[in-house]
């Protein structure tokens, strides 16, 4: 059996940082238990690319958002000479010219 001290001392390590993750109502970790790198933000839904980019100049890495016009995601891509949004869907020409660390910044979809 557990003494009030150890008790005491789990309370107090529980949904801090370097402490114990714990899980809300629905048996989920909250989201303010993650590092901000691992949680992927999502920016909403837009028209179109130029009203996104007009809503959110820049991005961090792993924001995305749906953009109508063009049924698809749009993530920003960080590890691109100029960051900027890009489409998620690419044609296979246009990826074969990406680099690998810029191919690996955003989950593609690729197309013919």
């Amino acid at each position: 059996m557990a003494s009030s001290v150890s008790y005491e001392l789990l309370q107090a390590k529980q949904g801090v940082a370097n402490g114990l993750a714990t899980l809300d109502g629905t048996g989920k970790l909250p989201v303010a238990q993650l590092p901000t790198e691992a949680v992927e933000t999502y920016k909403g839904e837009y028209a179109t690319s130029v009203a996104l980019i007009a809503a959110h100049a820049t991005g961090l890495l792993a924001d995305y958002a749906y953009v109508t016009g063009t049924l698809s995601y749009w993530y920003w891509n960080a590890a691109l000479g100029v960051p900027e949004w890009v489409n998620q869907q690419i044609t296979e020409a246009a990826y074969i010219l990406l680099s690998a660390a810029e191919k690996a910044a955003v989950p593609y979809i690729v197309e013919p």
